[in-house]
């Protein structure tokens, strides 16, 4: 970990900006927007780029559109930085909790304390319909796993990361999910705000398991976040998520699901929503 953080520290020195302001993960789909692209929203410029894969400990990004690397940002008027994470990393990918969280920890420590995550989500009733945005308001863990299993982390400084038995009653922090809710209704968006189920994936759920999730009183499923925003919230980040819905579950529309769809379907409103994060950055 402190050899990432030291290269990010010199990364930001080399690119003329400041610890960004803050960080946006960026789900399925929804880094295509930036993937390939040196421009950015009104009043923001490209100050340089990072890959996963030259950032020791952390490891490359193989899952389909996830490029895996940092896109610095720098907002002409206030001059504050934004780091914008392209891709992620996936326990499906066979990586442990502790590999998928590195490159978010990394830029808390670096510097960093606000984030946002996203992801591409399944709706788990026909209300959120595709295309909406839904704000997650909490989530459950059905991974199987958690960021935090073994001796309590340690941070840069040699100390305990955060407490041994975090509470994660408020892992979402109100007032900045309620500043991305009005910069997402100012856009257009269709926004719900709900639960977000995480599971470890790769495959898609069942018919009887979308219904049983639906019982439960669960909105969006998906395979992702779930680890992030628990190291975070240990670690002391301010942090708040959403899922766009990318997808009816299993059983909810007569057609099998698959990876190209759910790529193809956010990639329709993927500029706008990335729009609506530089929005909430410059705020």
């Amino acid at each position: 970990m402190k050899e990432s953080i030291a290269l990010l520290t010199s990364k930001y020195q080399q690119f003329g900006i400041e610890p960004p302001k803050f960080h946006a993960v960026l789900g399925s789909g929804l880094g295509l927007a930036l993937a390939e692209s040196r421009t950015a929203a009104p009043g923001w410029k490209l100050a340089g780029e990072l890959p996963f894969k030259d950032v020791p400990g952390i490891n490359p990004a193989s899952a389909p559109g996830h490029s895996g690397v940092f896109k610095y940002f720098r907002h002409e008027k206030s001059g504050h930085a934004a780091c914008f994470q392209v891709g992620r990393l996936h326990g499906y990918e066979g990586l442990e909790p502790s590999d998928v969280v590195r490159p978010v920890l990394a830029s808390y420590f670096a510097g960093t304390k606000q984030f946002i995550l996203t992801n591409a989500a399944g709706s788990l009733h026909r209300d959120f319909g595709i295309g909406s945005v839904m704000l997650i308001r909490d989530h459950v863990n059905l991974t199987g796993k958690n960021p935090l299993v073994g001796p309590n982390p340690l941070g840069p400084d040699g100390k305990e990361r955060g407490p041994r038995f975090p509470d994660l009653s408020r892992a979402y922090d109100r007032e900045l999910s309620a500043e991305l809710k009005k910069i997402l209704v100012e856009g257009k968006f269709e926004v719900h705000e709900g639960v977000y189920l995480g599971l470890l994936g790769p495959s898609f759920e069942t018919p009887a398991e979308i219904a049983l999730f639906a019982r439960w009183g669960l909105d969006a499923v998906g395979m992702s976040t779930v680890w992030e925003a628990i190291a975070l919230k240990h670690a002391g980040a301010k942090l708040c998520a959403l899922s766009f819905i990318s997808n009816l579950g299993c059983g909810l529309v007569d057609k099998p699901l698959d990876h190209d769809a759910v790529l193809s379907e956010t990639s329709k409103s993927a500029k706008r929503v990335v729009d609506a994060l530089f929005a909430f950055a410059a705020t």
